[in-house]
């Protein structure tokens, strides 16, 4: 399931708001994870490491005094490292426009509304029956400066479960703790500095791809043929923030891969992690 950081940011998008200008948030990840020992079916199971990469670039414009328009694109992709035979994509990766409003409500609320068609592929290759269309709605309640409530909820057809709902909050409860308790990457966090935050936390992520027509055929399971996959893994790490700039912040994280999901809930098929691996991870944005 693909949660899109629409409670993450909520802030940026008010800010935006509150500026009537143009801003720009380009984001880039990279990430490894060693081998995770996965239920590979009929008694079988095999280690499975990984490497993700994700761009992202959404830029804010001002509709006159209303609303804030979001446009811009999202590429995400996860390779694999599978045990001979595998009845594993080796690749899941997807690129969709990011097509949104940002609408300001009474004084305290901040609604987002976000699509991102596009296509969603278990493959190397994209389709025209990769094409999907998954969305968020999302509402932050700004209670003071120090606390914030957030309430979303994901849309996918394709998914698993269709609709997915998400509460957190965002509450600085000290000088220099920070309880942002929001998904899909609920954390703890300490501020050392201005520039550098320390924080403890957890890490949601995947999305729903459909893989190749030929892909059952290849691994002698025919039902999974053009099969929808739902992908997910949970990580929980701790990490360090560093601000180098007014517009540029770069993230080194690193932690447990607690548990991996491949769900062919379509077809009845599931390979399931079955015990937790390491990962690293390299993480910078700019905002302009």
């Amino acid at each position: 399931m693909k949660i899109p950081a629409l409670v993450a940011t909520l802030s940026l998008g008010a800010s935006a708001l509150a500026a009537a200008e143009i801003s720009h948030q380009f984001d880039t990840e990279f990430s490894l994870t060693s081998g995770v020992r996965t239920d590979l079916g009929h008694d079988r199971s095999g280690d499975v490491a990984g490497v993700s990469t994700l761009v992202r670039e959404v830029a804010s414009i001002p509709l006159g005094d209303g609303p804030l328009l979001r446009v811009g694109f999202d590429w995400q992709r996860f390779s694999f490292a599978l045990p001979s035979r595998a009845p594993l994509p080796n690749t899941l990766q997807s690129l969709s426009a990011v097509v949104g409003l940002d609408l300001q409500v009474f004084d305290s609320w901040l609604i987002r509304i976000e699509a991102e068609p596009g296509f969603y592929s278990g493959s190397g290759n994209f389709t025209t029956r990769d094409f999907n269309v998954p969305f968020v709605i999302g509402g932050s309640y700004i209670a003071s400066a120090d606390l914030q409530w957030i309430v979303g909820v994901s849309v996918d057809l394709n998914r698993a479960i269709p609709v997915f709902p998400a509460v957190g909050v965002r509450w600085k409860f000290a000088d220099q703790w920070v309880l942002n308790g929001v998904m899909p990457r609920p954390r703890l966090e300490y501020l050392w500095s201005r520039e550098l935050t320390l924080y403890l936390g957890g890490d949601l992520r995947g999305s729903t791809f459909r893989v190749g027509r030929d892909f059952g055929d290849s691994h002698g399971a025919p039902k999974l043929n053009r099969a929808v996959v739902d992908f997910t893994e949970i990580r929980a790490g701790v990490g360090a923030s560093w601000k180098v700039s007014s517009w540029l912040s770069a993230e080194i994280e690193g932690g447990v891969v607690a548990y991996r999901d491949f769900d062919f809930h379509r077809a009845d098929e599931n390979y399931q992690s079955k015990n937790g691996g390491a990962y690293g991870q390299l993480v910078f944005g700019m905002k302009f």
